[in-house]
């Protein structure tokens, strides 16, 4: 394909064959004439593996925003106080910590923001906490008039990043794995 001109190898194999014919990178890429297709199409690839990564970070937050502000859709507007016993095990216990479980395991899998991803934990602590005093301790404040002013449970938000940090651990490692078993593979493959 790539001496009929129909696309370019990856720069792994580029270099592999610059050892194996014991010639210039720059020889085996440009030959005798100026090759500016192979560096257009680098590049190319280049903002097209950023543009994924940058999508794949902006959907992994509005899934876990979209869940949050669901939960809190539903409490305000959907619910009944007869309902208040469901939606607290249903979102707080149940859907919350999944999310913030499975979110924080993408994070970690794709490896989002390096070694940054672990700031993760926290906010998705904090959002954890703000779902619960959002809801239930402002609908309290609400119905005794703000008399007396509940202070946000802070436990919820260890709890929260408990949970996250879980996730960013297991997809930490599956990430590691991932990228370890592809040298393996590559020289499996030779």
């Amino acid at each position: 394909n790539w001496e009929n001109e129909k696309s370019y190898p990856d720069i792994i194999s580029v270099i592999r064959m610059s050892d194996l014919y014991c010639v210039s990178l720059d020889y085996l890429l440009k030959g005798e004439k100026p090759m500016t297709d192979y560096l257009d199409y680098l590049e190319e690839s280049t903002n097209t593996v950023r543009s994924n990564q940058r999508r794949t970070k902006l959907l992994l937050i509005l899934a876990y925003l979209l869940i949050w502000g669901c939960s809190m859709v539903v409490f305000w507007c959907l619910m009944s106080p007869s309902d208040a016993l469901g939606f607290s095990f249903m979102f707080l216990w149940v859907l919350l910590p999944a999310a913030n479980f499975v979110i924080s395991l993408l994070i970690g899998w794709n490896d989002c923001w390096g070694r940054w991803k672990w700031l993760a934990a926290p906010v998705m602590g904090l959002t954890y906490m703000l779902a619960e005093y959002a809801t239930f301790s402002t609908a309290n404040m609400i119905s005794n008039h703000f008399s007396p002013v509940n202070p946000p449970e802070w436990g919820m938000v260890l709890a929260g990043a408990v949970i996250s940090l879980l996730g960013l651990g297991i997809g930490a490692l599956i990430h590691r794995r991932r990228r370890g078993k592809r040298p393996r593979e590559e020289s499996a493959a030779k």
